[in-house]
C-alpha cells in the first residue's frame, strides 16, 4: 500500500481545484450581466475579456452620444431615426473590429425591450395636410392629452385666398376651439382662432408660409393666441380641408392608443403622415465572437430625462 502524505494530498487538492476551475471557465462565466464562453485556453481568454469590456464601454458611450444627437426637446428620440442610425453604426463598428483583430462584433437595437412613453405624429414631407388615404377631412387623435414637451407645431403654406385649412380641437365637454389658416392676400398668411365662447383672434404675417405652435399659441415665434381656454381635456383633434394647405407638422400625445392609426402610416418609409413611438431608454444587444471566446451582454442607455 502506498501512503499519501500531507504534501501529496495538498498537491492533489491543488490540481483538482485547477481542473475544476478550468472546466467551469470552459463552459461559461458571467460577470456584470455579460456572459463569456471560453473556446480555448484561459490565458488568451483573459486578454479577450479585457477587449470585450473595453468595447462594451465604447458602445455604451457611442449610443449615448447618438441619443444626444437625435434627441427631441426633452430627451426623447424617434424610434425610426434611432433604429436607422444604430443599424448604420453597427455595420461600421463590425468593420472596425474585424479590421483590427480576428473577431466580429454585433450591435442590435432591441425595440421590444426598450422603453417608450408616448407617441409622435409627424409629417416630415412638405405636402398637403391630408390623411394616409388622402382624406381632406380627417381625425388625428381622439380622447387624448397633448404632450407639453412636444407641442403641436405646424409649418404651413396656405393654397387658397378664400378657403382655409382648419384644425378643430373638441374637448371632453363638447366645446370646440378652431384655428384656420388662409392666404390673404397673396404673400400674406392669415391665422384666425375662434374660441369656445365665440370670440376670435386674428394674426397676419408676411410671406408665403407661417410656423404655428398650435398648443403654444405662437405664430413665427411670437405669442398671438391662447390654446383652447375653457375646453376640457382630453381632446379630439381633426383637420378640415387639409388639401388647401401644404405643410409639415409634429405633435406628441400621451396615449398612443388614442391615435387614429388608420389615418397614419406606421413608418416614414411607408409614406406620410406617420406615427411612431418616442424612446426614453434604449436596450442594445451586444455580442463579441473570436477564436478564443464569445460574449453576450445587454446594454441599457437612458435617453430621456431621469425621474430622479
Amino acid at each position: 500500500m502506498v501512503e499519501t502524505g500531507p504534501d501529496n494530498r495538498g498537491q492533489l487538492l491543488l490540481v483538482g481545484a485547477v481542473v475544476i476551475a478550468v472546466s467551469l471557465l470552459g463552459l461559461a462565466l458571467v460577470l456584470n450581466s455579460t456572459i463569456y464562453t471560453q473556446n480555448t485556453n484561459p490565458g488568451a481568454t483573459i486578454e479577450e475579456m479585457r477587449e470585450v469590456n473595453q468595447q462594451l464601454e465604447v458602445v455604451r458611450t457611442d449610443v449615448t452620444r447618438i441619443g444626444e444627437r437625435l434627441t427631441q426637446r426633452d430627451g426623447y428620440v424617434d424610434i425610426h431615426e434611432l433604429n436607422a442610425t444604430l443599424a448604420f453604426y453597427a455595420e461600421k463598428k463590425a468593420e472596425q473590429i474585424v479590421n483590427r483583430r480576428p473577431a466580429y462584433l454585433t450591435v442590435e437595437f432591441n425595440e421590444s425591450a426598450s422603453d417608450s412613453e408616448r407617441a409622435a405624429l409627424r409629417q416630415a414631407e412638405h405636402s398637403p395636410i391630408v390623411s394616409k388615404t388622402n382624406d381632406r377631412n380627417w381625425t388625428l387623435v381622439t380622447d387624448t392629452e397633448f404632450n407639453d414637451s412636444t407641442p403641436f407645431e405646424v409649418t404651413v403654406e396656405p393654397q387658397s385666398t378664400s378657403r382655409s385649412t382648419t384644425f378643430v380641437v373638441e374637448g371632453d365637454d363638447g366645446d370646440r376651439w378652431r384655428l384656420s389658416i388662409t392666404e390673404d392676400p397673396s404673400d400674406v398668411v392669415e391665422v384666425d382662432v375662434t374660441y369656445a365662447n365665440g370670440t376670435t383672434d386674428s394674426t397676419s404675417v408676411s410671406g408665403s408660409s407661417a410656423r404655428v405652435n398650435v398648443t403654444g399659441g405662437t405664430v413665427n415665434g411670437t405669442q398671438r393666441f391662447a390654446f383652447a381656454p375653457g375646453v376640457d381635456a382630453p381632446y379630439d383633434l381633426r383637420v378640415e380641408n387639409g388639401h388647401r394647405a401644404i405643410g409639415t407638422y409634429i405633435i406628441g400625445v400621451d396615449e398612443s392608443s388614442n391615435v387614429e392609426t388608420g389615418n397614419f402610416h406606421t413608418e416614414p418609409r411607408d409614406g406620410q403622415p406617420y406615427v411612431s413611438q418616442e424612446v426614453t431608454t434604449a436596450v442594445i444587444q451586444f455580442q463579441y465572437v473570436s477564436d478564443e471566446m464569445s460574449a453576450e451582454s445587454r446594454i441599457r442607455v437612458q435617453l430621456g430625462e431621469s425621474d430622479e
